[in-house]
């Protein structure tokens, strides 16, 4: 079964679509020079990032929905062209807006492929191999995200010369797509059509409100750094431009309560919901998803602080140790994610699944100890238990989703634990970094500023300038990343009360 075309253009896809989450790190000097755009607004131009990871989200409750309505065949080969189609716009953009709609187009086709192979394992496979199968398309997904960046600095090294070589990453997905487009519509098993519904039962409104909070929060988020800050602080001492969205912050954080209001009230009533009610009915099911949101925020800790803690260090080298150094954190989530299921079959899924949560807040709390700027490989440990730990959960909180679910809203059921996944990836991340930057602020707010003197040279004043950020700021810098993996291990120990609260179906009885 995990043979046929099918499954194996899914599992390409998924991993195909996963790359692009992390690719941009790679390729993101040489885009914004290309385009343009001034380097020290870092606040507009992540939107490159963001938009695809929004895009990514929202897409996962619609076609989960739709795949159930359509079938999988339909919704897997739509998501393929659409994904096709944002690369292509991508790859020709000349300005950061084009770029941006080409990302946010690429993530609705990207980000509907994965709930849709996940549904689709669970409907092909026997039940005794359906954990196995979860556990190989969360490997794929996670070694996406551990090839993301290296596929791109290699695909920039392959075609050094070319014209904006940073265009290829995109390009390089289309013929990728075609040839799965072509598996998908020659090797698709049969009996998997779905209810051939109208798609107007399709939740709009709530995909609607689903996307406006989602864009209003990643606003307020990435225009907060303005708010309340001197004119000199932060990335304007470095030329950078104030957010045109500072000066709304008040009113993008309204829009983001009510509209969480609006979506939960309108869920509640909507014939046919995004996220079906039914489901969160059962303790179980609600279990899986609080577990999924609090082991993505603190997965994400690590993925974006481990590079931020890395180039605080005065080592040269210390673009290439920040790849090397999430190696032992993104592989080992691989692979124990891939081998869940036999570590389940001998232990018992849900031992698995708690000794997974011990071990990823054992592993997170060891980094917060052995953090060393003379000695940053001393982390690796500490990050390689943490990855295992994260690897273990994986299929075991998927397997619940599918559980708790009729064949009917199998895909519904993925793909709203996918996305409360993804969700504590964004916000979880994004609520952390706002505390770090708010006890960064408590740190240096009593510090006095450097200034030029009257009569120094400016040569001599940028020496005594870095001189103060390598001794004073990149050590508080480093306390703040390190408190952070304290945090994460925090979030990962809480997962053990929703983790708990979870069952799994036994075989015998599916």
């Amino acid at each position: 079964m995990l043979g046929s075309p099918a499954i194996l253009a899914g599992l390409l896809c998924c991993f195909v679509s996963a790359v692009d989450l992390t690719v941009i790190a790679s390729i993101l000097p040489g885009m914004i020079g290309d385009l343009g755009v001034n380097t020290a607004d870092f606040d507009r131009y992540i939107w490159i990032v963001n938009s695809y990871l929004i895009a990514y989200v929202v897409a996962i409750p619609i076609v989960g929905r739709m795949s159930d309505h359509t079938g999988r065949q339909i919704a897997f080969m739509a998501c393929l062209l659409i994904f096709a189609v944002g690369s292509i716009v991508a790859a020709s953009a000349d300005s950061m807006t084009t770029i941006i709609v080409g990302r946010v187009i690429q993530g609705m086709g990207g980000g509907g492929l994965l709930p849709v192979t996940v549904a689709l394992a669970g409907d092909v496979l026997p039940p005794r191999m359906r954990l196995a199968g979860i556990g190989l398309v969360s490997s794929v997904e996670t070694l996406g995200w551990v090839m993301g960046p290296t596929w791109g600095a290699a695909i920039l090294a392959i075609v050094p010369n070319h014209h904006d070589p940073w265009r290829w990453v995109f390009w390089i997905n289309v013929p990728v797509a075609i040839i799965a487009l072509f598996a998908i519509w020659r090797g698709f098993p049969h009996g998997n059509r779905g209810s051939q519904r109208p798609l107007t039962d399709i939740d709009l409104l709530g995909i609607v409100l689903l996307a406006v909070v989602l864009v209003a929060s990643n606003l307020a988020i990435s225009s907060g750094g303005d708010h309340g800050a001197g004119v000199n602080t932060g990335l304007r001492a470095f030329g950078g431009t104030p957010n045109p969205m500072g000066e709304h912050l008040p009113m993008l954080i309204g829009i983001t309560i009510i509209g969480d209001i609006a979506l939960v009230v309108w869920e509640r009533r909507a014939p046919h919901p995004i996220f079906p009610m039914e489901l969160f009915r059962q303790g179980y099911f609600v279990a899986t998803v609080f577990a999924n949101f609090l082991i993505g925020a603190a997965l994400m800790v690590g993925m974006v602080n481990i590079p931020v803690l890395v180039s605080l260090s005065s080592d040269s080298s210390a673009s290439r140790d920040s790849a090397l150094l999430l190696i032992p954190l993104t592989l080992t989530i691989a692979v124990f994610a891939l081998a869940s299921g036999s570590i389940g079959a001998r232990i018992g899924e849900w031992t698995m699944a708690r000794l997974g949560v011990v071990l990823a807040a054992l592993g997170f709390g060891s980094v917060y100890l052995l953090i060393d700027m003379d000695h940053l490989w001393h982390i690796v440990p500490g990050l390689a238990i943490a990855g295992a730990g994260i690897g273990m959960l994986m299929a075991p909180l998927s397997a619940t989703a599918l559980d708790a679910a009729d064949d009917s809203n199998r895909g519904a059921a993925t793909s709203t634990a996918l996305l409360c996944r993804l969700l504590g990836m964004t916000i979880g991340m994004s609520l952390v970094t706002t505390a770090g930057i708010y006890r960064l602020q408590q740190l240096t707010g009593r510090l006095d500023p450097i200034v030029q003197e009257p009569g120094e040279s400016t040569a001599g004043y940028f020496v005594r300038q870095q001189q103060f950020v390598n001794e004073v700021l990149s050590p508080l810098g480093v306390q703040v990343m390190q408190e952070t993996f304290l945090v994460a291990a925090a979030l990962t120990a809480l997962a053990i009360v929703p983790v708990m609260r979870m069952k799994h179906i036994p075989i015998e009885a599916t």
